[in-house]
């Protein structure tokens, strides 16, 4: 029995398949540690919901203090319960593995056609969609709104 692409047609051969359909794990909250998120962990959900980065210094003029969102998210993240940190943490593992996914996408953008496979030329697009709204979900277990880096040009939240 030979691998086929996810969603490929079966009754026509194929040549060399671009992907298998391998089973993906998906990220269960019960399965995560229920402890404090640690920095790095702090930083990549800051970045998933949007948000700049938050620096090393209390003080200066483009501090994310001066921002009541900032600050209140930042509390929110470093105040979590151990059961809300094991969920932040599942979203987290699904943030990282769908943009894991967007990067890998784009090792088949050179390809059009091979022999009968033909690329999904919206591939990259439906997975960013995906990607934007697990970023989104973040930000709303947060009970915060998306970040600068996930609102259209214009908005200004403060």
């Amino acid at each position: 029995m030979t691998d086929t692409p996810c969603g490929a047609d079966t009754t026509t051969p194929v040549s060399s398949p671009p992907a298998t359909c391998a089973p993906v794990a998906v990220p269960v909250a019960g399965a995560m540690a229920d402890t404090p998120l640690v920095d790095t962990e702090l930083a990549q959900a800051r970045r998933y919901m949007g948000y700049p980065a938050m620096g090393g210094q209390d003080g200066g003029m483009q501090s994310w203090r001066f921002f009541r969102v900032y600050g209140f998210n930042e509390w929110r993240l470093r105040n979590l319960a151990p059961e809300e940190c094991a969920q932040a943490r599942a979203f987290l593992t699904q943030c990282q593995m769908l943009e894991s996914a967007i990067m890998a996408a784009t090792a088949n953008l050179d390809t059009d056609r091979a022999a009968v496979w033909t690329r999904n030329r919206s591939e990259v697009p439906d997975r960013f969609m995906l990607y934007t709204r697990w970023r989104v979900q973040l930000c709303n277990f947060m009970g915060v709104p998306p970040g600068p880096g996930l609102r259209g040009t214009g908005e200004i939240i403060i």
